[in-house]
């Protein structure tokens, strides 16, 4: 009462009456609330799985305004609600008894009635908001919060990102006046929920414990050591830069060294970031042994920084040889992320064996992937697989190896290549264009996903108990299903939603595993994931001619050990699957008949000895030019409407080589393709969709693209690559792409001081997503600050409108449909589109991508600070109780929201879709309604 009071008074300027009542709550309990011990709930409202559906709390005015009237107690205020019984609901009080103690909020719902009637699990995920109020007795009280269990947390208007994944270490800070302060907290659970707001007074920094450590293997240091080191910069105003890591102390071995990876290790006010270090020897020898006997050793890194000093102690396990290892590697993003691997039992001809890349299912270690493949040989466990390596990489984050999970695997085989090549200790090298796909449920979906993406490289697959895509799979990602948005929302709005993951479909690809063996297993008793989906992808394996072996093992669920006999390999490593990879690896073993006779630079594999070819159909299917490999060494460059499936269908012989293409605007021919590419030293004829394509020269790549002509389409050799303002690979959206290669977020400063604070907010809790949903480095710098070099090979996310950053109108500028603009005579901004549309209401939002030298750019802007807001909320991600990466779900290359996206989320989403190829609006990939305010 004494802090209400108090702030009447300095609302009013008597600021002699405010500090006798300030002083009197600080006697009473202390400078801050230690907890609030009561919370007002309301809800349950429905909700769908995309990120930003509706909240039907914006027909009333949004959770601000409804909160206005919590606390009267006689209270006629509710809110409707197809979830419970009387479709009303109203708030509701939860007390919070201790620190500690995990806020519940239970409920009031007929769960069991809701799931029988209408058949989903997913009715019973639902919506809220939790509402509470902290006190604060000191004036500019500098404090830190954390939100456990939930996606983000407000402390009045500032948006605070929350810990999902229970990782309970990083804080957040924020500098508040003296008063009472509101906290809204956005709750989104399966039937009941559980969250936790916490605040304390930290210091300036906190250094944390890397969350993983690569081994020292047998003794000896591998070949390029990472170590990423968390750092929280929990000041509110200042930057706090790490300068120098240095070792202080090591219990063991020959002396080690380390190095600062990047050379911008600036940490932002608020943000968390990793602080990636390169881990050496520090006399550098023969070889990397550090001990002649594996022991572990103790290393205390000092961790020099603009706030002072900190010692950070680790301990570097070391493996012996036949166990698993954990290595780290620098992934696509620039990230340090990490895998487990076995040597190969036995030997290989030229000592290079394939690898067994192994992806792990949901919560899935690394290291229990690999130490999975093991079985009891006379007596003792027999860890990894005969002439092969197996590797295990891992990302943090709900990926579903797809995206970001894809691409951290596929990077992890060139890290194991370059590793062994390197460390001249390791017997066997590792070679990354021989892979036999492989995983375990979540992971059995990567290895369909995997090798349907980068077949050239597949030797084999083998999927245990994989689903084919997520959305169909149990309730986890339905779509459009239970959504506040499904009543609002256009289906060309969907469509554009949907083609935006239809890449990630293995069923859709599977014509291109044709070639490839394959072993497909499940237990028959697995309701974990239903035989159903596996004998689903059987079927259409089967219709494309696949060699696939289909496997249900009778009384077997979604996991064992032992599949006949004790410990005899069990779901991943019994008795068929050994002989499955023994059949592969022999398939890979040359003989004297199969080496070719022709110069090797005219073999592509040895399946290409003969020089009359026989005649070979297959088909390849894209749906995202961006990602993959192609097959055989044909690959869709650019497609004639975006993120639409692209087939192309070849026959060819020795001499003649026949496609018919759908949807494909270029394409590439390559030699040179691992185990399975074309014989193309006696090509004579190329013919394209009946147009026949003079072969000037037999050097290979080679492109080609279709004009149009009088006499219809032709398909002419195109002879130079295409400016980077035409996309290509490089630049294909859609917008979760901007994270596929190292970037950088520039924030505006050209603003007034408030809008340059929220922009530099907003750039912190997108990075701070990025962290901690999957382990991502993101690098903010201010506009100013930027020079050109900074901006090479980099990505780029870009917050501001022309006026608040000055990057921002160069990378508009080469969208030609596309103005932002300024009311003659007055300050009023607006949009244009084209000659379609005009969109001036104060809260418009813009996402957009713009080509950048051989990447991406994404701006980020709004109208308003409102407009910023609702286009920042697209970035924070949930399918509770994981968490995806910002931006990487259902998004496409550009979305204008307007005044209704808080109440109809994607149903109030004014434009989306994808440029063409010369970065235009077509109205075959885009949905637009002008605004009419």
């Amino acid at each position: 009462m004494w802090s209400i009071l108090g702030m009447s008074y300095d609302k009013s300027n008597q600021k002699q009456e405010g500090d006798y009542c300030f002083k009197q709550s600080l006697k009473l309990s202390g400078k801050h609330t230690q907890f609030i011990n009561e919370w007002h709930f309301v809800g349950p409202f429905g909700v769908g799985k995309t990120e930003f559906d509706g909240d039907p709390l914006a027909a009333y005015g949004g959770i601000r305004n409804v909160s206005k009237f919590r606390l009267e107690t006689k209270s006629t205020a509710s809110y409707y609600s197809e979830l419970v019984s009387s479709g009303v609901t109203s708030w509701a009080v939860v007390k919070q008894n201790q620190a500690d103690d995990m806020v519940q909020v239970r409920t009031k719902v007929d769960w069991n009635d809701l799931v029988s009637s209408l058949g989903s699990l997913g009715i019973t995920e639902w919506q809220g908001w939790a509402v509470g109020e902290l006190l604060v007795n000191e004036d500019d009280a500098r404090l830190s919060f954390h939100c456990l269990g939930v996606a983000k947390c407000y402390v009045g208007q500032s948006i605070i990102v929350g810990d999902l994944y229970h990782r309970s270490q990083f804080w957040f800070p924020l500098t508040l006046p003296r008063g009472v302060h509101t906290v809204f907290i956005p709750l989104r659970s399966k039937v009941n929920a559980n969250f936790k707001f916490s605040l304390a007074k930290l210091p300036n920094f906190k250094i944390m414990q890397p969350s993983f450590l690569p081994d020292i293997q047998n003794g000896y240091l591998p070949f390029n050591v990472y170590i990423s080191i968390p750092v929280s910069n929990l000041m509110v105003k200042k930057w706090l830069k790490v300068t120098k890591v240095s070792i202080e102390g090591q219990s063991i071995g020959e002396a080690l060294a380390t190095s600062l990876v990047n050379s911008d290790n600036d940490i932002a006010p608020g943000q968390v970031k990793f602080i990636a270090i390169r881990l050496s020897l520090k006399v550098k020898g023969e070889n990397s042994q550090i001990l002649p006997k594996c022991k572990d050793v103790d290393v205390d890194l000092k961790i020099k920084t603009s706030e002072g000093v900190e010692l950070l102690k680790l301990v570097l396990r070391c493996r012996n040889k036949g166990s698993s290892f954990l290595f780290t590697f620098l992934d696509h993003d620039g990230s340090v992320q990490h895998a487990a691997a076995i040597e190969p039992i036995g030997v290989c001809p030229a000592k290079l064996c394939p690898v067994v890349l192994t992806l792990h299912g949901t919560s899935v270690p690394p290291q229990n992937q690999a130490d999975s493949y093991k079985r009891m040989v006379k007596g003792d466990f027999q860890f990894g697989i005969r002439n092969m390596w197996l590797l295990a990489p891992t990302r943090h984050g709900a990926h579903n190896w797809e995206g970001p999970g894809a691409l951290t695997a596929m990077t992890s085989l060139q890290a194991l290549h370059e590793m062994t090549k390197q460390s001249s200790w390791f017997e066997m090298q590792a070679d990354p264009n021989k892979v036999l796909f492989a995983g375990h449920s979540m992971g059995g979906h990567g290895a369909w996903h995997l090798a349907s993406h980068f077949p050239d490289r597949a030797i084999g697959l083998i999927s245990l108990a994989g689903w084919m895509k997520k959305e169909e799979y149990g309730d986890s990602n339905l779509f459009f299903s239970h959504d506040i948005a499904t009543s609002h929302t256009d289906p060309s709005v969907k469509a554009i939603m949907e083609a935006c993951i239809g890449e990630n479909d293995a069923d859709k690809h599977v014509a291109n595993l044709k070639g490839i063996p394959v072993l497909a297993r499940i237990g028959s008793n697995d309701r974990t994931v239903h035989p159903y989906y596996v004998r689903r992808m059987v079927r259409l394996l089967k219709e494309a001619d696949v060699n696939v072996v289909y496997s249900e093992l009778p009384n077997l669920e979604h996991w064992w050990w032992d599949t006949i006999d004790t410990n005899d390999g069990g779901c991943v490593n019994d008795a068929q699957v050994r002989k499955f990879i023994a059949q592969v690896y022999a398939s890979l073993t040359p003989t004297e008949t199969e080496f070719c006779s022709k110069d090797a630079s005219d073999c592509d594999g040895p399946a290409n000895n003969n020089p009359q070819q026989q005649q070979e159909i297959f088909t390849l299917v894209t749906v995202n030019p961006a990602f993959g490999e192609g097959l055989r060494g044909i690959r869709v460059l650019q497609q004639m409407i975006p993120l639409r499936t692209s087939t192309v269908k070849v026959n060819v012989t020795s001499t003649k080589l026949v496609l018919a293409t759908q949807n494909v605007q270029c394409l590439q021919i390559m030699k040179g393709v691992p185990n399975r590419g074309l014989n193309l030293g006696a090509l004579q004829t190329i013919v394209i969709d009946g147009s026949t394509v003079v072969l000037e020269t037999k050097d290979f790549p080679q492109s080609y693209c279709v004009m149009t002509s009088p006499t219809g389409p032709q398909w002419h050799l195109s002879s130079h690559a295409q400016s980077g303002l035409v996309r290509q690979l490089h630049n294909y959206g859609p917008v979760r792409r901007i994270a596929e290669q190292n970037f950088i977020t520039v924030i505006g400063t050209q603003g007034d001081d408030i809008t340059s604070e929220l922009l530099l907010r907003h750039a912190v809790y997108i990075a701070n997503q990025f962290f901690l949903t999957s382990d991502t480095t993101v690098s903010i710098v201010e506009d100013r600050n930027i020079i050109d070099t900074d901006l090479d090979g980099m990505n780029l996310i870009i917050l501001g409108t022309p006026t608040e950053n000055l990057l921002s109108n160069k990378y508009l500028s080469y969208l030609q449909d596309l103005a932002f603009n300024i009311e003659n005579g007055t300050s009023d901004l607006y949009l244009s589109l084209g000659n379609y549309c005009t969109y001036k209401s104060h809260r418009t939002g813009l996402l957009t991508l713009a080509p950048h030298e051989r990447g991406l750019a994404l701006v980020l802007m709004g109208l308003s600070h409102q407009g910023m807001a609702d286009i920042v909320n697209l970035a924070t991600p949930t399918i509770p109780p994981m968490a995806r990466s910002p931006f990487s779900n259902l998004l496409p290359d550009f979305v204008i929201t307007g005044p209704d996206f808080e109440l109809k989320g994607p149903g109030g989403f004014l434009c989306i879709g994808f440029w063409d190829n010369n970065w235009r609006l077509s109205a075959n990939s885009a949905s637009c309604t002008c605004d009419v305010s």
